[in-house]
């Protein structure tokens, strides 16, 4: 009960759909309840008076008109119940896509998008199946019970209190079976995300797999996913399947005592055959509100293991969020300065997390780019780029150039040391002022299933077709977009599948070049282009880095030679800083970088 106490935020936008539901149940109960009421007068009044024409077209028309307003009533209540559940699916999944796009990059390094995927579609009709039927039927059947059980007591309290006494047990057995129920149906939840996990990583990877020939091999371990999912499905159907046969034959039980005990009380003159059919069509009214039940707490179980698997999401705050007093109207200028910052290995570290997801923690072994104290992978790292010049950054795989660049837009804090944007700690600052000043291209380039316009405009929707062919130029796409068969219209495939590594690099490029930001980042983003390309579009980026703060990553001297300065990344500390000839004249690793590049390029001529 403590999981459907966080649904009220949903619930309560919609109190009066929900009353007017509970109205129409009452009256259609009170309506249901009338019924056995006139079948009693019909056979007390035939048993006295004979069969008569005219009084059975009566008692029959009462019957037609009870059962037609009690139709009308309970179409009422499962309208506005039912349809209000539909409303808080819609309102819970729109909060929950919201959410996840609030959390931090560190929430979803935890978390496999098909199970995300499950969160957000089979958990979610869970909890609306309990909402909307079960909560219908909870409500009807609970009414029914009731008013059944008060009037069975004022018709003969000895067989009512027989079958009182007999319809504890089946609570208990909600109660043992039901809690069993709940356990293997979250173990059915996570088991289906994992399965999902797997179909959309294939899928995704499709290219892999063919190439490495493992078609046999993902269907082999697909099938174990797949059977692990199918036996907790079928302990969940057989501890499910238990509750319906039992019911039947708890229902069996009292008709049979009631049967044998009022036919005797009519024989012995102590009640009426018209009392008997009486108790007897309330003992028949309640058969469905028990079965009902038990469905009930089936849909019940379902949605509260659902439920705790979307709270998990709801209730978790990201780890890094726009402070409460952060200034509304910054805008960025351009001047970056990192002072003495270093940066941990994160350790599993909850950052509010209670999904009760865990990955290995990291172990000084796995990294290799430690200095100083083991678990350091930035160290001692300070510069300053002034507003509208160029930085450079090199160094070996793995020295943490892109995580030096993730600090500025607050993908992850620094444990140590300062992150300022035009004088301004980061973490001072409203982020979605900080990440808009921002142009960001990086190595592992994203694209969306959607046309190449899209794309390209998904920073400036708003953008003209002077400003996106501008920045189709500068990124040397302009060439590439007139062969395709609708131009930039040509829809791509998922994640820019039916674009070459180049053509991905340059679509981003010109997404970064037409928001026209403060701050320009190029992470590694030449290193699918070829030379020749690469020259091209450094010379038309020269252009738009005059006036704007440019940090360039690269593992080609030549692609930051003419920046302002540079830093050699080393074991997660700057080791080298200068211009380009000022690191030749050095002789250092910098100098050794730029020789063997250029007898790369050498052997390459030859």
């Amino acid at each position: 009960m403590d999981q459907l106490r966080r649904l009220w935020p949903f619930v309560r936008r919609y109190r009066r759909r929900l009353l007017i539901g509970a109205l129409c149940a009452l009256a259609a109960t009170a309506v249901a309840a009338m019924i056995p009421q006139i079948v009693r007068f019909a056979v007390d009044d035939l048993n006295t008076r004979g069969v008569v024409l005219d009084r059975l077209v009566q008692y029959g028309g009462l019957l037609l008109l009870a059962a037609l307003v009690e139709g009308v009533l309970r179409y009422g209540q499962r309208t506005q119940i039912i349809g209000t559940s539909h409303l808080i699916d819609f309102d819970m999944r729109e909060a929950l896509f919201a959410k996840l796009l609030t959390l931090d990059q560190g929430f979803f390094t935890t978390m496999h998008t098909g199970d995300l995927m499950t969160r957000v579609t089979n958990d979610l009709s869970a909890v609306r199946m309990f909402l909307g039927p079960g909560v219908s039927n909870l409500l009807g059947s609970t009414l029914l019970l009731l008013t059944a059980a008060t009037l069975m007591f004022l018709t003969n309290p000895m067989l009512a209190a027989i079958v009182v006494l007999l319809l504890p047990m089946v609570a208990v057995l909600f109660v043992v079976i039901g809690g069993r129920m709940r356990a293997i149906f979250r173990k059915v939840q996570d088991q289906f995300g994992e399965i999902s996990t797997r179909a959309q990583e294939n899928f995704s990877g499709i290219r892999t797999i063919k190439a490495y020939a493992q078609e046999d091999a993902e269907i082999r371990v697909f099938r174990e996913a797949n059977e692990r999912y199918r036996a907790l499905n079928l302990r969940y159907v057989l501890l499910s399947g238990m509750l319906w046969p039992i019911i039947g034959l708890m229902l069996g039980v009292i008709g049979a005592f009631v049967l044998l005990i009022g036919g005797r009380m009519v024989a012995a003159g102590e009640m009426t055959v018209g009392e008997l059919v009486l108790f007897n069509a309330y003992l028949a009214q309640l058969a469905w509100p028990v079965i009902a039940l038990g469905w009930t707490v089936d849909l019940y179980q379902q949605g509260a293991a659902s439920l705790v698997r979307i709270s998990e999401v709801l209730q978790r705050r990201p780890a890094i969020a726009s402070p409460p007093d952060a200034p509304r109207d910054f805008v960025v200028r351009g001047e970056v300065e990192f002072r003495n910052v270093g940066l941990r290995f994160s350790h599993n570290r909850s950052n509010g997390n209670s999904s009760g997801h865990h990955t290995r923690a990291s172990s000084p072994a796995d990294h290799p780019l430690v200095s100083g104290a083991p678990e350091w992978v930035l160290r001692h790292i300070s510069f300053r780029v002034p507003q509208g010049s160029s930085l450079g950054i090199v160094g070996a795989t793995g020295a943490g150039k892109t995580t030096l660049v993730n600090l500025l837009a607050r993908v992850r804090d620094p444990d140590e040391g300062q992150v300022l944007v035009d004088g301004h700690d980061v973490r001072t600052l409203p982020l979605d002022a900080l990440r808009r000043g921002i142009g960001y291209v990086p190595q592992d380039t994203f694209l969306f299933s959607v046309p190449i316009r899209e794309n390209v405009t998904f920073g400036r929707p708003d953008a003209t077709e002077d400003q996106i062919a501008h920045a189709l130029a500068v990124s040397r796409l302009v060439n590439d977009v007139e062969q395709f068969p609708d131009g930039i219209d040509t829809l791509i495939g998922e994640r820019g599948v039916t674009l070459s590594g180049g053509q991905k690099q340059r679509t981003a490029i010109a997404r970064a070049i037409l928001r026209n930001p403060a701050i320009l980042i190029l992470d590694d983003a030449l290193s699918s282009v070829d030379t020749h390309t690469a020259a091209e579009i450094l010379a038309g980026l020269r252009s738009i880095m005059k006036g704007r703060t440019s940090i360039i990553i690269a593992q080609r001297i030549a692609t930051v030679k003419d920046a302002d300065q540079i830093i050699v990344l080393h074991n997660g500390e700057i080791v080298e800083r200068g211009t380009h000839r000022e690191l030749l004249d050095l002789g250092g690793r910098y100098a050794e970088m730029y020789r063997r590049e250029l007898l790369r390029a050498e052997l390459e001529d030859e």
